[in-house]
Order: structure tokens, then sequence, then C-alpha cells
């Protein structure tokens, strides 16, 4: 082990010895009287039980003896939580009161009895009585004497002797005592400390004045473990003596025991045993350790806990192989038969990629141990060729640890000689050590890139380079960068208005963070800046479940880790900023979400969540329960509450709260976002199918994150997406109605979301499903070269692939594939129903800052816009009905005194009737809010004065007064009408005219057109103008331009 991990051990070229043979000592001891060294034989003594006993005795003062208080020394009483942090002797020493008494005569009996008696007579109730002599004593008679005084007097009395002292000094390496008190012994020779060692030695001394100190690690117990294990490796590598090491490691398995994750509690009693193998030849020590740890291992379910038990299980091998133990003395097959089970039920796991591949490796290294054993050249080259295979499922898996991986393969190759299997694995080897360097390196380069530019105005260059860098930092070695690319392109998707996204990539970090924790037994501190993205994404995605679940995580951290004061509050006014916009988002929410949240109050409280507790108490109707609890004082009018509440309800964050309210529970579910201004809907009717849904939202979102730059617009105001399950299904797939603006997305109920062997079949249905959107929903000028540019330059794929594994990670991050408000139910201890005479709060105008300008880009030939959100898409056309029902002009009805029909006269039926079926599905037979905008454009320029312009499309905004900052996008439809009189549009204008409303109908064929009255629409809003007096700004406008008729402003 020193020869292949030289650098676990210690560097120091000499190091400190004092020559001390055990003859010496005691002849030295047996003569201690003739050179009248009583009081240096009394000190040494101290000194000596110090380190070996109990380190808290007071060194006494007055004549030998013990002058007074009959003995030489006796504890001070100390707390528990001091007496915990020693590493030496015995911990109820600091509870308990005991007394020491040193003697070098030669009639050791008769002194002993003395002294007891002494120290007996004192009263000062002694718990235990320990006596050091220089004399040998015979351990009958030493058993004797202890019997009869600890009877006698009711006190515990041991007696220690010479052979006790020698063993102490020589055996355990404790020579500096006996030279430094009792000037026995030679120091030969003065060290050199190597540079590790001088680093070892300069943190071991910093980690223990901090344990020293039971305060510092107040509220941060666990810190307080992990400092512990440190400086017992320290001391490790320092190779101190073995009883100060094995004393430091006793030290941190009974903090971890007290204080410890299980992590820790297995790590802390993993490293002792390790220890001992290692830096002592200790075989029996692993064997009869063996079981206790395996026991308490074999209850996770993550591989990399597992992982110590197959490096003991290694041990085993190596102690057969040398020789140390036999096959059947350690109980190797038994023991690796138990441990391969645990590992085999996690290897079929596929829900874990990472933690599958990990139990996958280590069976692996249990089967070249097997193969090795039993001298089969041919099980190893099997094993050879896994390996290949290993290596190859490794190149995607982010958490997998490659390094252990290459470095098994490298130590193997001694026994695999020249075996043409594991030369090709060295090869494969070369070739994936190689391509992951390569990637973490051009993946460096983008990150850096990437951190240079700034959010507000180059987002989606920092979601490109971010993109192609988070896939090639992907990997256990580069975590640390890792992180910081998924937290920046978490703020970049955000600043996009693309949350779905954002939540996945917020999901990599926070597990990438999490898994670090795990690995080094605490948690990072960088995890309370991601749950606070977390947090406040979730809010704007209405998304219930996961604010909770960062505010509590957030709690957790203020509590548990080791912040400064200052950082601590940072945090607090973190969550009181958080509980407020809580408050602001239940003080928006409609009836029929606030009923769905009578149970809510409770949870917010059990959370300190108390202003989003009154917020959401006082939307239901409950302001008493407020009072009588006293979050609203008595002396605050009901006036003073509404005009605070009406504040916390107009804040800024409400613009943003655009989707329905979720709470991921049983039943049916929509779930939204906004792509370049079009609302994108996605239903699942089982909570199961839920973490499916963010996937494919996200996927949306990272697909078109940066065509918003491109000359790509949407025609459809929302396109809607059914998830189903199927049993016979082997593939997903997808099917799309453009007629009716619609996808279904069928899953097989076998396929796992997160899986290695499908994993690149998965990540290419996401592409293909927002490729579907793209060609049903938006009008692209070239949709060839926009995905060519988009796989190739954009890295969509790379996008797609990072959201894809986000149900892995939100696992890994909160232990479940989804949350849901009912995690929480054990808190509720009442309900509160929503109650039909309540107070309304209103919304009010606040003041903005006069700065505020709106976050358009330049004039590129883009839409000039940096969020997704920031666009207004306005549409009554579904493109592809109206392309296949083909528009061929106006025609008029009038029956009797009923309404004027206007019907649309088009050539294909279905279609026609699916125009009018999706608009009577939106608005009603009767369009109450005028939202089909038709405009009639008469006197156009140059032109008979009898022809006119039909404009179909949506209800103009600005024509209603509407005030936006962002672009409004219309998708319209227009017919020139070409008469030879204006007779029949005179009769329905006139008609209309009387009864201030008409039928808006379809009708197929220009001659003998057969209308469809069963699809009629009531409208009472009609748009008719003359071409001169149509402005720039209205939607006529458009008509004209097209056709050459009015020049654009």
């Amino acid at each position: 082990m020193r020869e292949l991990r030289p650098e676990y051990y210690s560097d120091t070229v000499q190091r400190p010895t004092h020559v001390l043979s055990a003859d010496r000592l005691e002849y030295h001891l047996d003569s201690l009287t003739s050179r009248n060294q009583t009081h240096e034989f009394e000190i040494f003594c101290r000194k000596l039980c110090e380190r070996t006993i109990c380190p808290n005795l007071r060194p006494q003062t007055g004549p030998d003896g013990g002058g007074d208080s009959k003995a030489d020394t006796e504890t001070y009483p100390v707390s528990d939580e001091v007496s915990g942090l020693t590493y030496i002797g015995d911990a109820n020493s600091g509870r308990e009161r005991w007394a020491f008494a040193f003697s070098a005569k030669k009639e050791w009996s008769v002194k002993v009895r003395a002294d007891v008696k002494g120290i007996a007579e004192t009263g000062r109730g002694y718990d235990k009585i320990i006596f050091v002599t220089s004399r040998f004593a015979k351990a009958k008679d030493r058993a004797r004497i202890e019997d009869e005084l600890s009877k006698q007097y009711s006190i515990r009395v041991t007696i220690l002797d010479r052979s006790w002292i020698v063993t102490e000094i020589i055996e355990k390496e404790r020579t500096d005592l006996a030279f430094n008190y009792l000037k026995v012994g030679d120091d030969v020779s003065a060290r050199r400390l190597g540079p590790k060692d001088y680093s070892r030695a300069q943190q071991l001394a910093d980690i223990e004045r901090a344990i020293e100190d039971p305060a510092a690690f107040q509220g941060m117990e666990r810190q307080l473990v992990t400092e512990a294990l440190v400086a017992a490796k320290l001391s490790r590598g320092l190779e101190r003596p073995r009883t100060e090491i094995d004393g430091r490691f006793a030290r941190a398995i009974r903090l971890a025991e007290a204080h410890g994750s299980y992590r820790q509690k297995l790590e802390a009693r993993y490293e002792q045993i390790w220890t001992a193998f290692w830096w002592y030849n200790d075989f029996n020590l692993l064997n009869a350790s063996y079981d206790d740890f395996e026991a308490r291992a074999l209850e996770s379910t993550h591989a990399k806990n597992l992982e110590f038990l197959g490096n003991l299980n290694q041990l085993l091998v190596n102690s057969i192989v040398h020789d140390h133990m036999t096959r059947e003395q350690c109980r190797y097959d038994e023991r690796t038969a138990r441990l391969k089970r645990a590992l085999d039920v996690q290897a079929r796991d596929a829900s874990r990629p990472n933690n599958s591949l990990e139990a996958e490796t280590d069976l692996q290294r249990i089967a070249v141990n097997r193969a090795i054993l039993a001298q089969d050249e041919t099980a190893l080259s099997s094993v050879f060729n896994s390996y290949c295979s290993i290596l190859d499922k490794a190149k995607g898996l982010g958490e997998f640890d490659a390094d252990g991986v290459i470095r098994f393969i490298e130590v193997i190759g001694g026994v695999a000689g020249n075996d043409p299997a594991y030369n090709e694995l060295v090869e494969k080897l070369a070739d994936f050590v190689g391509t992951r360097k390569s990637e973490a390196e051009g993946a460096l380069v983008l990150l850096k890139r990437a951190q240079k530019l700034d959010l507000s105005a180059d987002k989606f260059d920092m979601i490109r380079w971010l993109g192609k860098a988070a896939v090639g930092l992907t990997k256990r070695e580069c975590t640390a960068e890792l992180i910081d690319a998924t937290q920046l392109l978490t703020l970049a998707y955000r600043s996009a208005g693309l949350h779905w996204a954002a939540r996945a990539s917020c999901c990599l970090a926070a597990a990438s963070i999490i898994v670090e924790g795990e690995k080094d037994g605490d948690l990072p501190a960088s995890i309370i800046p991601t749950m606070k993205i977390w947090a406040w994404n979730a809010l704007e995605l209405c998304h219930l479940p996961d604010v909770l679940f960062a505010i509590q995580l957030l709690n957790g951290c203020l509590a548990g880790l080791p912040l400064t004061e200052e950082s601590k509050a940072k945090v607090r006014e973190d969550l009181i900023e958080l509980d407020m916009a809580l408050g602001c988002l239940f003080l928006n929410l409609k009836e029929n979400d606030l009923r769905r949240l009578e149970e809510t109050p409770d949870i917010l409280a059990s959370l300190s969540l108390f202003m989003s507790r009154t917020a959401l108490l006082y939307s239901l109707g409950h302001p008493e329960v407020l009072r009588e609890d006293g979050s609203l004082p008595k002396e605050e009018t009901d006036e003073a509450v509404n005009r605070l509440l009406s504040t916390l309800k107009s804040q800024p964050l409400a613009e943003s709260l655009r989707g329905p309210l979720l709470l991921n529970q049983e039943g049916r579910q929509v779930l939204v976002t906004t792509i370049m201004g079009m609302k994108v809907e996605v239903e699942v009717l089982e909570s199961r199918h839920i973490p499916l849904a963010e996937c494919v939202l996200g996927s949306i979102e990272a697909f078109f994150a940066t065509v918003i730059e491109k000359r790509v617009a949407p025609h459809t105001e929302l396109f809607r997406i059914s998830i189903i399950a199927s049993e016979q299904a082997q593939d997903p797939a997808i099917e799309t109605s453009e007629l009716d603006m619609k996808s279904t997305v069928t899953w097989p109920a076998s396929l796992p979301l997160v899986s290695i062997d499908r994993q690149g079949d998965i990540n290419q249905f996401y592409c293909e499903v927002a490729a579907h959107i793209l060609g049903a929903a938006c009008s692209v000028k070239d949709g060839t070269a926009l995905l060519d540019e988009l796989f190739a330059d954009a890295a969509v794929q790379q996008r797609i692939a990072m959201i894809s594994s986000a149900p892995n990670s939100y696992s890994r991050t909160a232990s479940q594939t989804f949350s849901s408000l009912a995690d929480w139910k054990k808190l509720v201890s009442r309900s509160y129903p929503l109650r039909e005479q309540r107070a309304e709060v209103p919304r009010i105008k606040l003041a903005q800052p006069d700065d505020e300008i709106p976050d358009f880009g330049e004039d590129d030939g883009s839409l000039g816009v940096k969020n997704h959100k920031g666009i207004s898409i306005r549409s009554v056309i579904d493109v592809h009905a109206w392309d296949r029902a083909r528009w061929q002009g106006c025609g008029y009805i009038q029956i009797g005194h009923s309404l004027p029909c206007m019907a649309f006269l088009f050539e294909d039926k279905e279609g026609a009737r699916k125009i009018f079926e999706r608009w009577r599905e939106r608005f009603g037979a009767e369009d109450a809010g005028e939202q089909i905008g038709v405009s009639i454009i008469r006197n156009l320029p140059d032109m008979n004065p009898h022809h006119y312009c039909v404009q179909i499309a949506s209800a103009d905004p600005l024509s209603r007064g509407a005030v936006t900052k962002a672009p409004v996008m219309v998708a319209t439809r227009s017919m020139t009408m070409e008469p030879n009189d204006s007779r029949n549009l005179d009769t329905f204008l006139a008609g209309y005219q009387h009864h201030g409303a008409f039928y808006l109908l379809p009708a197929i064929g220009r001659v003998n057109p057969e209308p469809f009255y069963d699809l009629a629409i009531v409208k009472r809003d009609l748009t008719v103008k003359s071409a001169a007096d149509v402005l720039d700004h209205e939607i006529e406008a458009l008509a004209l331009r097209m056709r050459g008729l009015k020049t654009p402003a």
C-alpha cells in the first residue's frame, strides 16, 4: 500500500526517536528510590495517566505523598460535551471523580493499603482509585488486594504495576515520556519534516484547537464529526503512535454515533478498520469487525455506501492471497455472497443510472477477485469485457466515479499478463480518458466565456455556451465547475422566462451539491443560493410543493450549516422575502384554487411562513383566526390590514404568475409554459406522469430557447399536449393534429423515465415533440436551415440531454420523484373552508421606477425580445384549418326578421367546420368577449368603389385602449371582395345596424353555398372603415399593406 499510494503516508525523512529498551527501563524503575527520583516518578506517572487513562488530571502541590489531600493527583470535573471530545482515556472520567496514588516503595502492598485508606477517609466521594507502583506485582496478589480494598471501602480500586508501565512506554511508543520526565533513554536524531507532513501537522493543530472548544460547534454537530474524522486521518498520515491514532478514530466514531449522518457513522468505522489493516497489519481487527460493519452497510440503498463494504471485502481477498488468513477463517464466500446480493438489487435499478453502474462496477470487482482466487484466466477475460461495457455506459453519467474504475483497471494489469481482452480494455480506457479529458477542457473554455457575458443582454448566448458546457462538465472530477455552470444556466433560463428549463438546471445544480455533501460528510453552503433560486423560480411557476420544499431545506440550512452570523441574517432575510412573495401568490388566486388550499395554513405555520399564512387565511375568509392568534394585532384596523394586503397583492411578482396553481396531487393536472408568447399546456391524468410532463415542458423550452432570435413566429395562442400511458407500446410516440393544435404523447408503461439503455432514444423523442410544435404551430421561413443550426451550433441536443436527467437529479435532491402538497399532510390539524362572505382585497397601482425599460433587443431581423413571456400572441386563425378550408369569399344571408348572417365561403367542408368548431370551443355560441375581430375596409384606393376587403383577426388590443410594452403578434386572414355592386353588403350592414348583432357562420361553395347554421356564432362588434381612415397602428393597416395600398409608417 505504501508503494501504491505513498501520498497516504508520512513523508518525514528522519523521524524523532528515543532509544530505550524494556530492560533498561525496568532497571531504572527499580532504582528510583536510591537516586531520590520519587518526585520525578510522580510527575512521570501523572503524564502517563493523562495520556493513557484520562486527560483531565490536576497536579497536586505540597509534600510528597499527596500532602493533606492524600491523593497524588485527581480528576477535575468536565461536561459530557468536553469529555466526549477527547481521543485518549475514558470519557466517563469527565463525570466521575477519580483519585491517583503513585509509589516507588519496595513494599507496594503495604503502601497501597495505606494510600487507599487515607484517600477513602477524606470523604470526598471518589468513584475510583488508581494506584501505580514502580514494582512488579504478581497478578494473583494484585487481584486479591484490589477485591479486598474495593469491598472494604466501596470504591473501585485498580493497581497498575511495572509491567503495565513498560507495556505502555515501550510497546505503545511513548518513550518520549520516559526520556523527558525520568531522563532515561537516548535521543538519536532530529526529524526533517516533509512538506506534506508539515501541512498535515498544521491542519491537525488547527482542528484540535477548534475541537477543544465545545461552543465552536454548537448547532453544527455534524461539522464536528467531520473535523474529528479529518483529525484522525491527519494523525494517520503523520504516522503518530497507534494509541493516538486509535484514540482519534474512537473519538470520531463516538461523535458520529451521537451526532453524525448515516454515512458519517459508516465512514468513521470504515476508516478505523482500513487504517488498522494498512498501517499496522492488523488482520484480526478486519476479521472481527467485518460482520458488524456489514450489518450497518447493508442497510444502505446507495452503492457509494456499499463501496465501503466492498473495500473491506477486497482486504479479505488480500489477506487470503498473502496467506494472512485462510478463505475459511475470514468466511470469504458467505460474506461475499451477501455483498453480491445487495449489489445485484441496486445494479438492476434502472431508475438510478449512476447508482446502478456503480453497483455493476463493484460486482465486477468481486468477479475479478473470484477469478484470481480460482486462477481462472477465462473468467478474467470475461470480466475485462464487462469493464469495456462499463466504460461505454459511463460516458453519459456525471456522478459515476470514473477515476476509481481507471485506478482499478490499472491495478489488475498486474494479474492480466498479456491477455488480449485486457489489452482491448486498456485501449478503450485510453480513448475514454482522452475523450473525457478533452470534453472537460473544452467545456471549461465555454464556461469561462459564459461567465464574462452580461445576463440581461446576452442571456441567449449564455444559454448556448452553458448548454454545451454543462454536458461536458457532467463528470465527477468537474463537479465544482458543473455546479457553477448549472447555477448560471438556471439564471439565464429564468431571465428568458423559461422556468421549466430553469427548474431542470437548478435540480442538477442542487443534486451535484448534495452528492458532494454525501462524499465529504457535510452539505456545502452553496446549497443556499441554489435553493433560493429554486424557490423563486417555483413561485413563478405557481409550483407550491417546490416552493415549500425549498423553504424547508433553507430552514434546515439555517439551523444546521456552519454559517457566520452575517450569513444567517441574510438567509433569514431571504426567507422573509419568500414568505411575502408566497403571500402575493395566495392573494391573487381564484376561488377554485383557494378551495384546494383549505388545509394549507397549518403547513405554512409549521414552516414559519407567517405572512403567507396571514394572506391565505384572509383570502379564505378567516380573519378572526388571525385576530385570535395575534397574527393581526388588535390595534390594527380592518382598513389598515386591507391596505397592507392590497400592497402585497400588487407586487411586481403578481405579473409573472401566469400558470395554474400546481399541487401535484392525484387526478388530472395541467402544466403550462409560454414559448415566444404561445401558451403550451401539457395535460396528465395520473400523478405518476408529472415528472414526464416536466421533462416535456423543459425540453420544449430548451429547444425554443434561442429560436426567439430567429425569423420564427407562432401563429396560435395555445398548443395542447396530452400524455397517456400504454401497456402495449414499446417506444414513446407522438401524434399531432394540426387542425386541433394538439398532440398526444403515448408513453410505454414499461419504460422508465431515466433509463441508461434508452436514454438516447428518450432524448431524441423530446426533440421530436418540440419539432412537432415547431412544424404545427409556427411560421418558419426555412425550417431545414433552422433545425440544422439548432442541432449544430445552438446545442439543442445537449440542452435537452440535461433536461432529461432532471428526474434523477430531483430524486437525488428530494428523495422522491416529485413533491406534492400531500407530503406535508401530517402537519395539518384543521381545515379552513372558503367562505362566500369575505373581504375583497383590491389590486392597486404601485409606483414604478422611472428608468424601467422593456427587455427588447436591437432590430436584427428577429422579434427583438429577450424574454419568451415578453411577447403577446393574439390569434383566432388556425392556420392549418384555414389552409385546408381554402377561403373563397363572403356571402350574406337575411332570413325574415332574424339577425343577418355573414357567411365565410370555403371549398373544404372538414376544414371549414374545424375553424368554427374551434371558435365555438374557445368563445362559445356567442362571442361575448368579442375575441374574433371582423373588419370591412371600403373605398380601397385606385380600385372599383364597390370592391372591399374583409379581414379576420384577433380583436385589436390597442383599439380597446390596452397599454402594453411588449410586442403583440397577431395572425390575420383577409380577402378582397370584388362585387359589381354593393347591394348585398349594404343590406347586411343595414340589418346589422338595426339589430346591433349578426351571425358569423361557415358555408361551402361559391355558387349555391351550403351554410352550416349549427356552427353559427353571434357577434355584436363589427368594424367598418374607409381605407383612408385606417391609421398606421390599427390592425386593418396590415391588410392594406399586404395589398400595397398603404405604405408602412
